[in-house]
């Protein structure tokens, strides 16, 4: 059998083989001890083997004395937003994000509702590597149910000062691949008032995602169609746990996801001016947006927990990954698909002549190269080449990177997988080609 991946921040795998319910009730126990004795929010998305990895969270954490709350099916971000409330010690989302649906994973959430930083991932760690201290019988809680969390998520976004609930008449067609936007999606544009249509509105029942889980350009072809076919402004894209959105607009082009991250980044620095933050591999298109509002984009390793660190550090009130996880924090620091959904409505109803596609026009034409090569070498080695042949980078935080002009170039190591990963962007062909052809030359020189 396989072994699941794991790391500080979670665990991961293909349920039955390299991730079972054994790997699951043991990474939950030592989350359980490191959070401490109290209550651990429990939301899942929509994947079969759901229920039964679940049930395994659960008596790892009462076997460590937690108090396990199950919120039911529920977004990522959902799971966030009630793992800061009081007497909460922290959350575990049971859902492996954009993977196939044969795969399952816990994602680890602190009472801050952030993903665990750096001293408590270094801290688990530890504890997955000693002995369990299970508890007595007496000591042994009982598993506590909670209703309502995707409503309460609702009514916060909804309330933010930026979001429009009245004024231009909208439709959005909503493609959530048969998981846990089904739940947010709707609840948040009737919130807004605003007409809405699902496709994909459930699993298969052999428990697959009815398209490629990864809301992308190659995965939404469909909901680009349906938004043609029945004249809708704008479709919405999803992940299976709701944390990413990814945006079709009124001509049904597949703009994509990064056009999420600019698109807030435009709406909010319009209003508030300020510091923003991405992460290194997204695109360019967010700094595009910020400099039409006289504002700063800084760059972070690429990672959810990063970007956060990073928006701290430069007290940036939003920020976000180019996947389509925007991150308000106004509402909450973590990526959220319903502060996107709100921000892009609430745009379209402020600019009552423009339409995403005028708006999406408005941008430079970036083409994208990503690429990940099969590497086990040194990548330090590696770095030592690259810096020869493309120059000192201007940024090493995670791994190297170069900026260019018309984008940017860059070079990383996995964090899980033995591969180095190339993402660049640039308005000029040209210079991918080039500075791809100089990747593969050190490449083959090191391995």
């Amino acid at each position: 059998m396989n072994k699941p991946i794991i790391s500080g921040s979670g665990i991961r795998g293909i349920f039955g083989d390299s991730f079972t319910v054994q790997d699951a009730c043991s990474f939950a126990a030592a989350f359980g001890e490191l959070v401490g004795p109290g209550k651990v929010v429990v939301g899942r998305d929509t994947r079969k083997s759901g229920p039964a990895v679940e049930a395994a969270v659960c008596a790892g954490l009462l076997g460590v004395g937690c108090t396990p709350v199950l919120l039911g099916i529920v977004t990522t971000p959902t799971v966030q937003l009630e793992a800061m409330n009081q007497n909460v010690c922290g959350g575990i989302a049971v859902t492996s994000s954009h993977n196939p649906g044969n795969w399952n994973a816990l994602k680890l959430i602190g009472p801050d509702g952030v993903f665990l930083r750096e001293e408590a991932r270094l801290n688990l760690s530890k504890l997955l590597k000693a002995e369990r201290n299970w508890i007595g019988y007496q000591s042994c809680s009982e598993t506590e149910f909670l209703e309502g969390s995707t409503s309460r998520h609702v009514e916060l976004v909804a309330a933010l000062p930026l979001v429009r609930k009245d004024g231009r008449k909208l439709k959005v067609i909503l493609d959530v691949t048969g998981a846990t936007a089904a739940l947010l999606g709707p609840a948040m544009m009737d919130a807004l008032d605003v007409e809405w249509e699902m496709i994909f509105p459930s699993m298969t029942p052999e428990g697959d995602f009815p398209r490629i889980a990864e809301p992308n350009r190659e995965s939404l072809s469909v909901l680009a169609e349906e938004v043609v076919k029945r004249g809708a402004d704008v479709g919405f894209g999803f992940d299976p746990d709701g944390d990413r959105l990814a945006l079709v607009d009124n001509k049904g082009r597949l703009i994509g996801e990064e056009y999420t991250i600019a698109l807030a980044f435009d709406h909010v620095l319009a209003h508030k001016p300020g510091a923003a933050v991405v992460n290194l591999s997204t695109s360019s298109l967010a700094e595009d947006a910020a400099k039409k509002h006289g504002c700063i984009v800084y760059r972070s390793p690429v990672g959810e927990v990063n970007v956060i660190e990073e928006m701290e550090k430069r007290g940036a009130d939003i920020g976000g990954e180019g996947n389509g996880g925007v991150i308000h924090r106004d509402c909450h620091l973590g990526r959220d698909s319903a502060v996107g959904m709100a921000y892009v409505v609430s745009y379209l109803r402020e600019h009552q002549d423009e339409s995403i596609a005028d708006w999406a026009d408005s941008f430079p034409s970036y083409i994208n190269v990503k690429k990940k090569v099969n590497f086990t070498g040194d990548f330090a080695s590696m770095s030592l080449l690259l810096v020869k042949e493309l120059g000192e980078p201007d940024n090493t935080n995670d791994g190297l990177w170069w900026r260019r002009s018309g984008g940017w170039v860059h070079i990383r190591p996995s964090g899980t997988e033995p591969v180095v990963r190339f993402i660049a962007e640039n308005t000029n062909q040209e210079v991918l080609d080039n500075d791809y052809a100089l990747f593969r030359k050190v490449l083959t020189c090191v391995e």
